[in-house]
């Protein structure tokens, strides 16, 4: 009976030795995953939208990484409520665009001092305490439109600015980049500044409020494309859009907005500002791979007018139509991989059978052998036994 057992044995140990290698081999195919948090300002306009698309666009050739994205709807206290929140989640690095500086100082210093990375995007807090910052410098963008409109109006005119929300540091870099530009421009005058929160209803509003300013104004500055939009249409409901120019920030691509309002001669100008998506999730990546990062990453701006427009939107549409040809291929390379996990699959469970098929054989036989042999053995004693007892 002994003997018997030892088959047992061995083969016990050829399947667990054989179900630590195939897991093994499992295990070494997966790769090292990250959970990155986005809390994100608000997410209700185009461009935060895109900047989200490019965010999710870099993501996928980063398959091990998981984008957890919170929405805080332009609420400063909604928004430090969800980084708690996103914190309970065990993110590996946090990416937040501040609704306001002031506010969200606090939870920023309390995220990084607990040693987690934090990516500042887009808009600043009052501290110096993050990882790493990502975007454009507004300072410069309220410059470049400054020196950009004087040129437009020969250094001589009126202008009304519609300044974007209190407190946050995009509108108050702006708005003091573009003051100062103006400077050296002694005939240009601020006749009316408005806040129009980022928003085009708000800033046509505020604008209605001001019809009189905006009767005498020979340009209207707003602090995006979108309150710019909303300046156009109360200038054209009072026949006043044909005299007056108007600028504004963004210079995005896609319907409804810059790009198009500035091709269909809606907006004169517009000053690019780029989303950081894709860098911020670079720049993240960097960070939780210990690689080398910069702590200041400033994105490059320029203005868009009838000089340039036509080539940025073929650049864009390029953009756009490389995009969707590195979607479907990611989409058909998903489809591969999920043929061939089924197929690998397939064949493991195949082995698996195989092996436990030869090891069953192998339990039978061995058996059968060996009560043939103490058969024989048995057999050949009594016959032996037998000869003995003639002789």
């Amino acid at each position: 009976m002994n003997r018997c057992k030892e088959p047992l044995t061995l083969a016990s140990t050829l399947i667990l030795l054989y179900a630590l290698f195939f897991s093994g081999c499992s295990e070494a195919k997966k790769e090292k995953t990250f959970r990155i948090g986005f809390s994100q300002c608000t997410g209700s306009d185009n461009w935060r939208k895109s900047m989200l698309r490019d965010m999710q666009r870099e993501l996928s050739f980063h398959p091990g990484t998981e984008l957890i994205y919170r929405d805080a709807k332009d609420s400063s206290d909604l928004q430090v409520q969800q980084i708690r929140d996103l914190l309970k989640e065990n993110i590996d690095i946090l990416l937040v665009s501040p609704n306001e500086a002031q506010p969200l100082t606090p939870i920023v210093e309390e995220v990084f001092t607990k040693g987690i990375p934090v990516v500042v995007l887009d808009r600043k807090t009052a501290s110096n305490l993050y990882t790493s910052f990502v975007g454009a410098d507004n300072y410069q963008i309220g410059q470049l439109a400054a020196t950009y409109i004087a040129h437009m109006l020969s250094g001589k005119g009126k202008i009304i600015e519609i300044v974007g929300l209190p407190g946050s540091t995009p509108a108050i870099e702006r708005e003091k980049g573009f003051s100062d530009g103006l400077r050296q421009y002694p005939n240009l005058k601020i006749i009316s500044e408005i806040y129009g929160n980022w928003l085009k209803d708000k800033a046509s509003t505020q604008l209605e409020k001001n019809i009189d300013k905006l009767s005498q104004a020979d340009v209207v500055f707003a602090h995006n494309d979108l309150m710019a939009l909303g300046a156009q249409e109360v200038a054209q409901k009072h026949n006043l859009a044909g005299r007056i120019k108007f600028v504004g920030v963004d210079g995005l691509a896609g319907p409804g907005a810059g790009i198009e309002f500035e091709s269909d001669k809606i907006l004169n100008a517009t000053v690019l500002y780029p989303t950081g998506g894709e860098e911020a999730i670079q720049t993240a990546l960097k960070i939780l791979n210990k690689e080398p990062f910069e702590k200041q990453n400033i994105l490059q701006t320029l203005v868009i007018d009838s000089t340039n427009v036509r080539l940025m939107t073929l650049q864009t549409d390029k953009i756009n139509s490389q995009q969707k040809d590195i979607e479907r291929q990611n989409e058909m390379l998903g489809q591969q991989v999920k043929i061939y996990n089924s197929q690998r699959s397939l064949l493991d469970a195949t082995i698996i059978a195989l092996a436990l098929i030869f090891i069953l054989v192998v339990l039978a036989f061995i058996p059968g052998e060996i009560i043939k042999r103490s058969t024989f053995n048995l057999q050949h004693k009594i016959k032996r036994s037998f000869c003995k007892r003639i002789s």
